[in-house]
């Protein structure tokens, strides 16, 4: 079942929107990544597709049990099997996922993008008759449309089909056009409250290591939630007393960071960075040493570039940090 914690005051505008018929063809969920504006989306979906009419769906028809299998797979990782393909002059490309029920449709970036040639093949799609009242199209990451991609929408959105619900998923206002954000109605997503946060942990049965859960209450968001069991996220739970880290410690910490990707370094000193600015915040760190190792963390991402080494400009990191 589509469950979303938090986002009441949004949550409230769509079961109204739904219940006085007042539905716009186009939505925008603007906010940070990580905070449940694809689940948001999903579940709202999952509503306008009940048989029952049911705000968010009632969960016992079929059109729901389609939807949830749909979201299932999807958080557990299994979106290919959903991927829906075209075929140009011999070459196969990908479209968009179709989901267990034929009228909704999740459109996310093909690589590091969403092409025009998505968009193209969605408005041929949505040229044929659906089979329920409404359909809905969620594009994942718009902020990831190209400027075709984001043009080809907006006549799209001029002239939407009938009965078709847009919901545009994005970071921040600024990465779509305004003339796409004129066309829809936008919603802004504060991020999770703490103890949002800790009731989305439990409910997932996340063991997640203190600094990464520190870091998550602090952002209020999910994004990092990645991390846990991951190399990067396993180094970062390495910090969480400073001043408890040995001379061995240091080197061991630095002989990892050295065997990071660039990907992965460069990650990785974003994080230390968000994760000491916490603990000037909390007291944990005094500011003069947190501006220290700021300049150092500066320095060292340029250095990496200039093919430094990443062990040595760890350790040096390190060593200013114990003082």
């Amino acid at each position: 079942m589509v469950e979303v914690i938090g986002h009441e005051r949004e949550k409230k505008f769509l079961e109204k929107a739904q219940l006085y018929g007042r539905i716009p063809s186009g939505l925008a969920f603007i906010g940070k990544e990580g905070i449940g504006k694809k689940k948001l989306a999903l579940a709202f979906a999952r509503g306008l597709l009940c048989k029952e009419e049911k705000p968010f769906g009632c969960g016992e028809c079929k059109n729901c049990r389609l939807v949830d299998r749909f979201v299932e797979d999807l958080y557990r990782g299994e979106e290919d099997k959903y991927a829906y393909y075209t075929e140009e002059e011999g070459k196969k490309h990908f479209s968009f996922l179709l989901g267990e029920h034929p009228d909704l449709i999740l459109v996310p970036p093909d690589g590091t993008q969403i092409k025009i040639d998505q968009i193209r093949d969605l408005k041929e799609y949505l040229s044929l008759k659906g089979v329920s009242k409404h359909r809905v199209v969620i594009i994942d990451q718009a902020g990831k449309m190209n400027l075709q991609a984001q043009n080809a929408l907006l006549k799209i959105l001029e002239e939407p089909p009938e009965g078709t619900v847009f919901i545009l998923i994005a970071n921040n206002r600024g990465e779509l056009l305004p003339t796409i954000l004129s066309r829809c109605q936008v919603l802004e997503f504060k991020p999770l409250k703490g103890n949002e946060v800790k009731q989305i942990l439990q409910r997932l049965d996340a063991k997640v290591p203190s600094t990464l859960e520190e870091m998550l209450l602090s952002e209020g968001s999910l994004s990092l939630l990645s991390l846990s069991g991951d190399e990067v996220g396993e180094l970062l739970s390495r910090f969480s007393d400073l001043k408890s880290l040995t001379f061995a410690d240091i080197l061991e910490i630095a002989e990892t960071f050295e065997g990071f990707d660039t990907e992965k370094r460069e990650t990785f000193l974003e994080l230390l960075e968000n994760l000491f600015l916490q603990k000037v915040l909390k007291g944990e760190l005094p500011m003069e040493t947190f501006e220290r190792a700021s300049k150092i963390l500066t320095d060292t991402k340029r250095g990496l570039k200039r093919g430094i080494k990443a062990k040595l400009a760890m350790e040096v990191l390190l060593l200013t940090l114990r003082g």
